[in-house]
């Protein structure tokens, strides 16, 4: 089940990442005809994202270890930011709720609008470049 939804959460951030591309592209390009690629690319990847891309069972472990202030076993800085800042609100959220809800409101908070897609440069251009490829080859 869990690949599963990595699989999932994977194939979103995928669309969202190709169509945040796409959208900054012609923004950049509408105000500077001559922006390139890796412009666009610059801009893009600090666009805010529709959701944090994770399933719930790994925000679930990785909260439970954050919250009992354990080492989180996490080398890649954007995805430790990314759980830094849901766990910044998780805390904000269950001060007022009983612990059968915890739950519902981790849920409901990687749902939520992210800051950023937590990604690198080069990863986000690989997304767009795989998927333009794909689209290719399907054409």
């Amino acid at each position: 089940m869990e690949s599963r939804n990595n699989q999932s959460v994977r194939k979103m951030r995928k669309n969202d990442v190709t169509k945040v591309f796409f959208e900054t592209m012609k923004k950049v390009r509408k105000e500077n005809p001559l922006a390139t690629q890796n412009d666009v690319i610059e801009k893009a990847v600090r666009s805010e994202a529709p959701r944090f891309y994770v399933t719930f069972e790994n925000a679930r472990r990785y909260i439970s270890l954050m919250a009992r202030k354990k080492h989180i076993p996490i080398v890649n800085k954007n995805k430790m930011e990314m759980y830094k800042e849901i766990y910044r609100r998780y805390l904000k959220r269950i001060q007022d709720t009983s612990n059968q809800y915890r739950f519902v409101i981790l849920e409901r908070i990687i749902e939520e609008p992210a800051p950023s897609f937590y990604l690198d440069e080069e990863t986000f251009k690989g997304i767009v470049y795989r998927t333009l490829r794909e689209r290719k080859a399907i054409a």
